[in-house]
């Protein structure tokens, strides 16, 4: 089973936020990311019903979602390619 870049994104926001729940519950929550798509997660209706199930889970958060291109997030490329 393949997901969609969008899906791998997604499940990766929501698999971080449920792990670090007790440490960032009610708090501002600022998520960067090199993919443009997840942005726009909360304002337009996802096509399957996995990202909706997702969109409503996020939620519950206070996120504040800010786009940066991958050649400008120095931060995550480094992260990836320490293994």
């Amino acid at each position: 089973m393949t997901w969609s870049a969008i899906e791998r994104e997604a499940y990766a926001v929501i698999f971080a936020l449920k792990k670090f729940i007790n440490i960032i519950f009610a708090t501002k929550i600022s998520i960067f990311s090199d993919h443009n798509p997840l942005m726009y997660l909360r304002e337009c209706a996802p096509k399957s019903s996995k990202l909706t199930r997702w969109a409503l889970a996020l939620e519950e958060f206070d996120i504040n979602r800010n786009y940066r291109p991958g050649n400008k997030n120095q931060v995550a490329d480094c992260l990836s390619r320490l293994g």
